[in-house]
């Protein structure tokens, strides 16, 4: 896997989410993008995009709970959905085919980040995936990342 470090701009998503934990979260998810198909064409307008999501996760509770959001990149605040700001920053970035076990996707990429002389960042930690041809496409993730100290 290549792991690349990319400046990022700060940008918004705006989507529909839910909070779970490791134990729920397979069924969590899966209601949650059953539900998110039922608004996509209303997100689509709003966006001005019908190819590009972004599934973005963050901690409620440090390891214990946290939320997904799947959206899309807006140009301007909504009330129609949550919206989620993705921060400016130095981010790692993997790229992955569209069948590779997101479970298996996201310990790989967290196993080697470290490698890169970085690591995923503690404090305000925030992680997403990016589809940028449709969710059924290959996918990208993005974790913000800090210099490991020596």
């Amino acid at each position: 896997m290549e792991i690349k470090l990319i400046e990022r701009e700060q940008i918004i998503v705006g989507g529909i989410s839910v909070e779970t934990n490791l134990a729920d979260s397979e069924r969590d998810v899966e209601t949650l993008y059953n539900d998110f198909y039922g608004k996509v064409e209303l997100l689509n307008r709003l966006s001005q995009n019908e190819n590009e999501y972004y599934g973005v996760i963050w901690y409620t509770r440090l390891h214990e709970s946290y939320k997904y959001l799947i959206g899309q990149k807006l140009k301007n605040q909504t009330e129609d959905f949550e919206i989620k700001p993705i921060p400016k920053g130095l981010y790692a970035c993997a790229k992955f085919p569209k069948d590779f076990d997101g479970i298996k996707a996201w310990t790989d990429f967290y196993n080697e980040i470290p490698k890169t002389g970085y690591k995923p960042k503690e404090k305000g930690d925030l992680a997403f995936e990016f589809y940028p041809n449709g969710l059924e496409g290959g996918y990208e993730l993005w974790s913000l990342v800090e210099k490991i100290e020596q």
